[in-house]
């Protein structure tokens, strides 16, 4: 796939999600049933979160002479060694809200409960997968 059309492509999906999030939005309002308003709510935020990291790459792919995007942060970060502790930091925090809602899961016996609670879970997990790749490959110490 060449450049402008990977630029064409996320250009088109932050209009996508854009549109959805202004669409469920306004649909939240007329929701009454509390577990599907808080599941709207999450894929409002979720799509305003993916819109904001589809900028962020368009904003590394623009960059001039832009090399891989690891190399980018790793280029464009004066001290690297702080933000991986923090970053390490950061995945340490995951482990521990994941540890707490799995507690919560078990004093539970409300299965709508234990859905939203297992979904964040699951997200916890995410993340915490997300935070090791980005220290790995992006914060990697050199000789």
């Amino acid at each position: 796939m060449s450049q402008e059309n990977l630029v064409r492509l996320i250009k088109e999906q932050i209009k996508i999600e854009n549109a959805f999030k202004t669409d469920v939005t306004k649909q939240i309002k007329n929701i009454h049933n509390q577990a599907a308003k808080l599941l709207l709510l999450e894929t409002q935020k979720d799509s305003e979160k993916h819109a904001m990291i589809l900028e962020g790459i368009l904003s590394a792919i623009d960059q001039k002479g832009a090399k891989l995007l690891w190399h980018t942060i790793l280029d464009s970060y004066v001290d690297k060694e702080i933000v991986r502790r923090n970053l390490e930091e950061h995945v340490e925090t995951e482990m521990a809200m994941l540890k707490h809602i799995e507690k919560a899961m078990k004093e539970t016996k409300d299965e709508g409960i234990r859905l939203l609670l297992e979904h964040i879970g699951r997200d916890e997990k995410k993340h915490h997968e997300i935070l090791q790749t980005v220290i790995k490959q992006a914060y990697k110490i050199k000789p």
